[in-house]
């Protein structure tokens, strides 16, 4: 969010995270699917269309690009109201490398044709846009995808086509550099393969370190220059209960089988289960 919000692409402004949680710019607005009618609802169909390809065009998709994912803003502009999209919700974004990504793109497409035909009875002449055609004059030295590190586009990979676009100067048409993208991809080696994981490895150790305690001092959380406060986080503790304070006083269960559901039991038919 922070690199499209950069970019100038309309998505909230993120503020500050800490593992799983985002602090964003609040955007008063309604999302799509609560949204009755819009004045142009073809002008609106339009701009999201157009984020669309924008986003592929930077190589990225975004993936669930429907009316639970999109609000709706309304501004004012030279005396008229105007309602204005802001996508959010950006976790399963991937890259156009990716081996599935022209499905995710023309899904995407899909959601937004079948919503604005059911809700706003709106119907597109064209029949657009295309996967091929949004990719065509992409720019591959502003691609995001790199960037981010979206799904589909490894380091390795990202490392490799930096080498290139520097060795042609950056010059290349945009079929040498699909061609170039898919030559990286197919040479993907195991290693390569290991590498990514060791990445994912070493990420997970990263969230276990945190779940568990680990390092507090490289997991503590700053919001805002300025207004700074730092969080310490600490793991769980008893304060001084004991399994007996929930009723979970362990069985004296022998190693016989039958004597232990026997005692089971006992146990049940001491407290009123029904046995």
């Amino acid at each position: 969010m922070t690199v499209l919000h950069r970019e100038g692409f309309p998505v909230p402004e993120p503020l500050a995270w800490s593992r799983h949680t985002v602090v964003m710019e609040f955007i008063d607005s309604f999302p799509l699917r609560m949204v009755e009618e819009v004045g142009d609802p073809g002008k609106l169909y339009a701009e999201l269309m157009d984020l669309i390809v924008q986003f592929a065009k930077r190589g990225l998709i975004h993936g669930d690009f429907n009316e639970f994912n999109i609000l709706i803003r309304e501004k004012e502009v030279a005396g008229k109201v105007v309602s204005e999209p802001i996508v959010i919700d950006f976790p399963q974004t991937i890259s156009t490398n990716h081996a599935n990504a022209e499905f995710y793109f023309d899904r995407d497409v899909a959601c937004i044709k079948r919503y604005f035909e059911r809700r706003f009875k709106y119907t597109s002449d064209e029949d657009g846009p295309h996967f091929a055609e949004a990719l065509e004059g992409a720019e591959s030295e502003r691609r995001l995808d790199v960037e981010v590190e979206a799904s589909g586009f490894s380091k390795k990979m990202g490392k490799e086509l930096s080498q290139y676009v520097e060795a042609v100067g950056g010059d290349q048409s945009e079929a040498e550099f699909e061609a170039s993208s898919r030559h990286i991809a197919e040479q993907a080696s195991d290693e390569d393969l290991d590498e990514i994981e060791h990445d994912d490895v070493e990420q997970d150790n990263d969230n276990d370190d945190i779940q568990t305690g680990g390092d507090l001092s490289a997991h503590r959380a700053f919001f805002g220059e300025g207004t700074a406060r730092e969080v310490d986080w600490e793991p769980a503790r008893p304060h001084g209960l004991v399994r007996t304070d929930f009723g979970l006083a362990p069985l004296d269960i022998a190693g016989e089988p039958q004597i232990s559901v026997e005692k089971i039991r006992e146990k049940k038919a001491a407290k009123g289960w029904a046995i």
